[in-house]
């Protein structure tokens, strides 16, 4: 098992080294020392390899939303693995536990940790998740297992490549600058698509579509689509969504080089927008409920602690114990006015820790004054 700190300083090299491509592209840019060649290794290699990802990683091997035969398998996948994104089973399994937990307890990327977390910074904390658990069936295809084992030869040939054709500036547009592009448009996703855009699908996170994303990830933008049909193969649910991994999907189906790919209906559609009036009926109502509970609690507090007087000599304690379950009332609040959406399990564990703000406060300050008592006596 490799050590943590290894796992920590790899990813601050993902996050560092092409931001350094990019700096040192802008200044080549200024000094016009960028050439063709250079433009088109980056356009080029950031479409195969963020399609690798959007097609590949995404909708082939997370979602199912179709299948192909061994050959163009690996070789999607081989394209997702030049994205430097990790390796296609670990990635799977990380996305399936988020659909699992989205924007709740054990999402590995929650934008409710911020909008920094979300993006990239949860993976300082190596939240990658363990494929036996999440994706034990990807672990039983031949195709996937070889085309995963090898993904450091993958992303290094990513770079090869471009620096043979193009020198050491194909070197720098092609791989760095476009590994920045790539990486940043997809985390993305987690960050921006969960925190800014509309929300056509009542669902139960805070998924939104957002159309430069859709853009510039290849219709992955469309976000709140996906995590209300998530084993749609095509993000864009209207034409004038434009998903172009949605696209080519379609256009290799034509050719039957795919097959048995999942659709939406407009009936679907349909049917999930009236279920969506009754969940946020549901939802509403929790949210309502927990404010009605931080009102009562507030009350209770401010009662208890002007019916008992604080003793001499203990006023500074019992005013900080107050003040501390006021604080963690506020920051309750917060957290719930943050959250559009409330599942029934957050609903009892936002009730929960408003009772226990309450409780705990009032039996330390009673201990506090049963001592004061005490040491006086």
């Amino acid at each position: 098992m490799h050590h943590p700190l290894y796992g920590r300083l790899a990813i601050l090299a993902l996050v560092v080294i092409p931001i350094v491509g990019v700096l040192t592209a802008i200044v080549l840019v200024w000094n016009r020392y960028v050439f063709p060649a250079d433009i088109a290794l980056l356009l080029s290699l950031y479409l195969l390899t963020g399609l690798g990802i959007t097609i590949g990683y995404h909708r082939m091997l997370t979602h199912q939303s179709f299948q192909t035969s061994p050959f163009l398998k690996a070789l999607i996948l081989i394209c997702g693995c030049m994205a430097f994104e990790g390796p296609p089973i670990t990635w799977a399994a990380t996305h399936i536990k988020h659909h699992a937990h989205a924007d709740d307890e054990g999402d590995p990327h929650s934008p409710l940790e911020g909008f920094w977390y979300s993006h990239c910074g949860w993976m300082f904390h190596l939240h990658f998740e363990d494929p036996k658990i999440y994706a034990p069936h990807l672990l039983k295809d031949p195709v996937i297992t070889f085309v995963d084992r090898w993904t450091p030869l993958w992303m290094l040939l990513s770079l090869v490549f471009p620096a043979l054709i193009g020198g050491w500036t194909g070197f720098l547009w092609g791989g760095l600058v476009r590994i920045f592009v790539t990486t940043h448009a997809t985390w993305s996703v987690n960050s921006i698509c969960h925190t800014f855009g509309k929300r056509p699908f009542e669902a139960r996170d805070e998924s939104r579509n957002e159309w430069i994303v859709g853009l510039l990830a290849f219709g992955e933008g469309w976000h709140n689509n996906h995590h209300a049909f998530p084993e749609s193969a095509f993000h864009g649910l209207q034409w004038w969504q434009f998903d172009l991994s949605g696209l080519l999907i379609r256009a290799m189906g034509a050719f039957k080089l795919i097959w048995n790919v999942q659709r939406v209906t407009p009936e679907l559609m349909e049917a999930k927008r009236a279920k969506a009036i009754s969940l946020r009926e549901k939802l509403d109502f929790f949210k309502e409920q927990l404010q009605v509970h931080l009102a009562t609690a507030e009350t209770d507090l401010a009662t208890f602690f002007a019916k008992h007087p604080f003793p001499e000599r203990s006023d500074v304690s019992l005013e900080k114990l107050h003040q501390s379950a006021q604080r963690k009332l506020l920051r309750i609040r917060a957290e719930i006015e943050r959250r559009r959406h409330l599942r029934e399990q957050l609903f009892e564990k936002y009730r929960k820790e408003i009772a226990d703000a309450v409780v705990s406060a009032k039996m330390q300050a009673q201990r506090n004054v049963r001592n004061i008592s005490a040491a006086a006596a």
